[in-house]
């Protein structure tokens, strides 16, 4: 007589989502006198996955984030992570540590903590758009038919700095994250707990993972610090005689009456914050008169940090309409213009060469 053992399986996977059945059963074929026998199928045995709670809170960035003195709703960014096998509610809270390290020595704190759950999973704090809440309603698990998209979700931290702080001041911050069993609707349920018993294949029991067990509860939790920075601008002024009435051009051109000279103003940041709402005004002395229409029909041409041009008309009484003005004899160019929607032209962090923006105009000599 011969035998063979055949087991069958209708699911074996890892990260199974909890709650699923598993049925198993073996079939034994064999002969008997070298003549085959009909096969012996066992009866099916069943047991339901258990629920594993795995979770991560993490901080984004690897570093601080860098802050204004006197800055209100300073935002730090950390995502919630569900490695486990079901979809989880958590409850959030924040601390403002006192002494210690993060990513530097906190020697100051920040007030009016506010937690804010990303609504649009574009991970981007967006005011008035993502959520004020102390919990997550609802985050699948690793597993599940939509863990691509939905099993993370950003958390951004709001904190107030105080005023008066020199730059190299730190407040660090930590997030905790705690499961919650998820029933459907808005809110937190229950605390997650664990079974705590033998097991039961008929029932989905409750394991803590090593990494979120805390005892009676699961939790995570991650920290971040606020680093106080500043912008740092300089200004730069420089001018080329670009033509004059002997018909000479530059480098030959002289600076005489009928002479048209370009200036070019410079601004550079060499701090570790935007500079934001940046006005350069400049008083074109009664020996001069602007010359209008020389840059592509206009008067301004402003270089933006990555290098795109816009310009801008600075007739008189033309005011701020699109961020050019000429009142009297001061000449104003405001960065970023109504014509420079997208603000590119804002002095980011000290990262040359994106950290300057120029700007032209031309004179004449009376």
């Amino acid at each position: 007589m011969f035998f063979g053992v055949v087991y069958s399986t209708s699911v074996l996977a890892v990260g199974t989502d909890a709650g699923t059945d598993i049925e198993n059963f073996a079939t034994v074929d064999y002969k008997v006198g070298g003549v085959v026998q009909t096969p012996e199928v066992s009866p099916t045995t069943t047991f339901e996955v258990d629920q594993v709670v795995d979770f991560v809170v993490t901080e984004v960035g690897g570093a601080d984030t860098d802050v204004g003195a006197g800055e209100q709703d300073a935002v730090a960014h950390f995502k919630v992570t569900n490695t486990g096998n079901a979809t989880q509610d958590f409850a959030l809270s924040v601390l403002d540590l006192v002494g210690g390290t993060v990513f530097s020595l906190d020697t100051i704190d920040t007030t009016d903590l506010t937690i804010v759950v990303d609504a649009n999973d574009n991970d981007v704090y967006d005011a008035g758009v993502d959520l004020v809440q102390p919990h997550i309603d609802g985050l699948s698990a690793d597993d599940t038919a939509a863990a691509a998209l939905d099993n993370e979700i950003s958390v951004f931290i709001l904190g107030d700095i105080p005023t008066g702080v020199s730059d190299g001041s730190a407040a660090n911050i930590e997030l905790t994250a705690t499961a919650y069993k998820f029933d459907g609707s808005p809110g937190l349920d229950a605390i997650e707990a664990e079974s705590g018993v033998d097991d039961d294949p008929d029932t989905v029991q409750i394991v803590f993972s090593a990494a979120v067990d805390s005892g009676l509860t699961a939790t995570f939790a991650d920290q971040d610090g606020y680093l106080v920075a500043s912008a740092d601008l300089t200004v730069a002024k420089a001018s080329v005689v670009l033509s004059d009435p002997l018909l000479q051009v530059a480098p030959a051109a002289l600076a005489i009456p009928g002479a048209i000279v370009e200036y070019t103003i410079t601004a550079t940041n060499n701090g570790d914050l935007p500079a934001t709402e940046i006005v350069i005004s400049d008083d074109i002395q009664s020996d001069l008169a602007l010359e209008t229409g020389n840059y592509a029909g206009e008067d301004v041409q402003i270089t933006k940090r990555d290098g795109s041009v816009v310009t801008c008309t600075a007739d008189t009484g033309d005011g701020d309409i699109d961020g050019c003005g000429l009142a009297g004899s001061i000449l104003t160019v405001s960065i970023p213009t109504t014509v420079d929607p997208d603000g590119i032209s804002v002095l980011a962090l000290a990262d040359a060469p994106q950290n300057v923006v120029t700007v032209k105009f031309q004179v004449s000599i009376n």
